[in-house]
């Protein structure tokens, strides 16, 4: 997070940034499975993701009272992330601080000691 804030001020107060489109990554992707045990491993709790029919998901978000639309957009957005897609990293976080990306393992040891989710 502080990685996408930081390149936000940057860009908004660099004029070098100018024109320039960035693709923000983290140093290597991680799945969804992975991010929820790096977050269990930091906050001693029991947190995991559990993968569910995209039909099903679906169903449950519209019973929530999501638009059909919106709930197969959603759903459709996050079986593309499950798959991969967009996993390419990118150099921009270095590009436009001039610095390696933090990684997602740092982010989370850090929140979680700050305490915010206790």
């Amino acid at each position: 997070m502080e990685d996408i804030a930081e390149v936000a001020v940057a860009t908004l107060t660099e004029d070098r940034h100018s024109g320039r489109v960035y693709d923000l990554t983290g140093p290597r992707a991680i799945s969804f499975g992975e991010a929820a045990g790096l977050i269990a491993r930091a906050t001693g709790r029991t947190i995991r993701h559990v993968d569910v029919d995209p039909a099903a998901f679906i169903k449950r978000q519209v019973a929530a009272g999501a638009a059909p639309d919106v709930a197969r957009l959603l759903t459709e957005l996050l079986v593309s992330i499950a798959n991969g897609s967009g996993a390419a990293l990118s150099d921009d976080v270095a590009r436009a601080l001039g610095r390696p990306p933090r990684a997602f393992e740092t982010f989370v040891t850090e929140t979680a000691a700050a305490g915010p989710w206790n």
